[in-house]
């Protein structure tokens, strides 16, 4: 057969034709997955800023309770405000504390105005037709005693001397907002917070846009949401000369929009990288096809990695989805411990100290995750992977290294792909450590609370930790301090205890508030004398502590009971409270054998 030239030429076009259109389809494809991916991972953020602002409302609404409950009881106004003053020195994220009645306002920090009842009406947070007993959230507004954003949670009650009036909780908006800066959605995104009724602007990470008109919520999203679709996404809207989507969660009792979304660019940019470095080779069409095959499955597991709930599952699904990709042995994966500034495998093998690590990744080699086999400056491989392959994955979130992920005895892995498992295993690492710590916390002291020191005491057993002591602290005769001096004092005591603890005990040790007025403090100790005379001078130390609340004072002591961290967990916690119950204020060190 005679292949004339013309005949090639004319092949060229349907060619290209062919590859282009290839090529569009991997990308197409490739969009659609990662477009889901993005609208998931938003979701997951709505819903942590969700649940992280009803507990904050909740604990709100508590004080609210308890501050309308004291004005029944006919306290004087300058006690209550008192009151109010002690709440905001605990509780950062709220600014103001006040009472509106008789057509004078009192506030904290020593603010009284009076004959204001014809200002009221151009007051943010004053609304006439409340019912007494009904709360309700304001709108944003630019606060004129604290020069601050905020919202403000008010209940209206009728007073012991049947007067009415409004009290309030003002909450600084910016200061609420750090914990959700932290939820990220791809590169670009964040998560923000919509007033539904007057579309203003209420925590944005751009300070500049709280109070304005919102570019995502229309008219027409707030009557749609008003006709019951409380959930859905915003696609394609301009900000800023870029496009940019939102997904929007309507359902809570503050009358706010949460969105959390990011540059549309993030997903395009995303998706057309696993197609388009392989445009140059359009003639292998095979290797386009099997590379999306490949993609498509990357983010599946992508996705689910964010839909774990736990660390263990997180380093469970970690293995089966790099398993899944790449020839690998195991995945061990690092997680930083905050309080112990350590970092520790999910399955509390291995831990090393922040300063161990930072030696060997540095700040400026963070994202370098290749290890080599010759000259291994890596220590954790070195402890971990003697003489297998290794493939370093650093998690880093908000310029900190919240983890690090190990590949072992994996030969050449595609970075490419794997740097796409990176993106999805920060998120979801993130959603968990967020969650985790939401869970561990106290509350009232800041401290951590039962269930998170019976995790650790459990690490410290399991690794066979010589020189470890639990010691178990109540406060004596608080029972008489509440009811002689009031429950609000007794939280006085309670918080001036929790600062003391953290103050007199090494940053290493674990402190716990484990119940009512009872603490527990895991410590490391050379032997039991030193751990006896180490809680002797706490003891001393808490003794001569005086609080002061509300124009009274008082001091308090503490009895103190420890045990050797060695048996069984319950073991440890029984020996530790036993001895609590005997020490009636003389310490008595209880041996286990």
């Amino acid at each position: 057969m005679d292949i004339k030239p013309k005949h090639l030429i004319q092949t060229i076009i349907p060619l290209i034709v062919v590859v282009f259109l290839s090529l569009s389809y991997v990308g197409y494809s490739d969009l659609k997955v990662s477009r889901a991916a993005a609208y998931q991972e938003a979701e997951d953020n709505v819903s942590v800023a969700n649940e992280y602002l009803r507990i904050h409302f909740n604990s709100v609404e508590n004080h609210l309770y308890l501050l309308g409950q004291i004005l029944v009881r006919d306290v004087a106004i300058d006690d209550y405000i008192a009151m109010g003053d002690a709440l905001i020195v605990n509780q950062t994220n709220l600014s103001e504390v006040g009472i509106y009645t008789q057509g004078s306002y009192y506030a904290t920090r020593g603010i009284e105005a009076h004959n204001i009842a014809k200002k009221m009406e151009s007051r943010p947070w004053y609304n006439p037709d409340t019912k007494i007993g009904e709360s309700y959230i304001s709108p944003i507004y630019m606060s004129r005693t604290t020069d601050k954003w905020s919202v403000t949670v008010v209940k209206v009650i009728k007073m012991a001397n049947q007067q009415l009036a409004y009290i309030l909780l003002e909450t600084d908006v910016t200061e609420l907002y750090k914990q959700l800066a932290l939820l990220k959605t791809m590169e670009n995104g964040y998560v923000y917070v919509v007033d539904m009724h007057s579309r203003q602007v209420i925590m944005h990470p751009d300070q500049s846009r709280i109070g304005t008109p919102s570019v995502s919520v229309s008219p027409e999203l707030v009557s749609q949401i008003k006709q019951g679709k409380t959930k859905g996404a915003i696609d394609g809207y301009m900000y800023k000369m870029r496009w940019k989507f939102s997904v929007y969660d309507a359902q809570n009792a503050f009358g706010w929009i949460l969105l959390s979304g990011t540059l549309t660019q993030d997903i395009t940019s995303q998706a057309f990288n696993l197609g388009a470095v392989s445009i140059t080779l359009f003639c292998v069409i095979g290797i386009m096809v099997l590379i999306n095959l490949i993609s498509k499955r990357v983010h599946i597991n992508g996705r689910q990695l964010t839909e774990v709930d736990g660390l263990v599952a997180l380093d469970k699904k970690l293995n089966t989805v790099i398993k899944d990709l790449v020839p690998c042995e195991n995945v061990v994966l690092f997680t930083y411990n905050e309080d112990l500034r350590e970092y520790i495998d999910v399955r509390k093998r291995y831990i090393f100290s922040q300063e161990e690590v930072e030696q060997f990744i540095p700040h400026d080699k963070r994202q370098s995750m290749r290890i080599s086999t010759v000259n291994r400056d890596d220590l954790i491989a070195r402890h971990i992977s003697p003489t297998r392959a290794a493939f370093r994955i650093p998690l880093i979130n908000n310029d900190q290294l919240q983890g690090i992920a190990y590949l072992l005895g994996t030969p050449a892995v595609l970075p490419w792909f794997v740097n796409i498992y990176r993106v999805y295993a920060q998120g979801a690492l993130n959603h968990v450590l967020l969650r985790q710590r939401i869970k561990d916390k106290d509350q009232m002291t800041n401290l951590m609370n039962k269930n998170y020191l019976r995790t650790h005491i459990q690490q410290v057993i399991s690794k066979k930790h010589a020189g470890y002591y639990l010691a178990m602290l109540d406060i004596d005769d608080f029972k008489m301090i509440n009811d002689g001096l009031g429950h609000l004092f007794g939280d006085q005591v309670i918080l001036s205890v929790a600062e003391k603890l953290k103050e007199i005990m090494p940053d290493q040790a674990i402190i716990a508030r484990y119940g009512g007025d009872e603490f527990s403090i895991l410590f490391a100790a050379s032997s039991h004398l030193v751990a006896d005379v180490q809680l002797q001078d706490l003891r001393l130390a808490l003794s001569q502590s005086e609080v002061h609340f509300n124009g009274k004072k008082s001091t308090y002591t503490v009895s103190v009971g420890f045990s050797a961290v060695i048996g069984e967990l319950d073991s440890v916690i029984s020996s530790a409270d036993n001895a609590l119950y005997r020490s009636c204020l003389v310490l008595k060190y209880v041996d286990d054998f």
